[in-house]
């Protein structure tokens, strides 16, 4: 299949575990900083990236009452939320590197200056993150 389909979500916490349980990607945008969300081996698996930097951060949560809550409460608090659909054979680094670059191609944010600024990373912190 080799193919990658990105779409718009509506910021709804539910529909995004939906996607998430269906094995999809999600995509949640502050300003020019992308998260990226996957749910698989019992965990939400989380990347991010902020647009020009050469590296990103990753994070594993168990998914459990608290962060299932932190997931579904990133729909509210993110300018805006994706769906990427993927063929699972794909190199998931490039997935995400085309998405953003996709991403950035219809929505480049050239617009947001006056958006608040939410920190991805202090909202996930947690008792016991594991880092990656």
């Amino acid at each position: 299949m080799e193919e990658i389909s990105l779409d718009m979500l509506p910021k709804d916490g539910e529909r995004m575990l939906a996607e998430l349980a269906a094995g999809n990607m999600v995509v949640a945008r502050s300003k020019n900083d992308f998260l990226y969300i996957l749910d698989f081996d019992d965990q939400f698996h989380m990347f991010s990236h902020t647009v020009g930097a050469p590296g990103g951060g990753q994070r594993q949560f168990p998914k459990d009452e608290k962060y299932t809550a932190t997931v579904r409460n990133l729909a509210t608090i993110s300018d805006a939320v994706f769906l990427v659909e993927y063929d699972k054979s794909l190199n998931l680094y490039g997935v995400m590197y085309t998405a953003e670059e996709g991403f950035l191609q219809m929505f480049p944010g050239d617009d947001r200056d006056s958006d608040g600024v939410i920190d991805f990373g202090e909202d996930l912190e947690g008792e016991n993150p594991q880092r990656g």
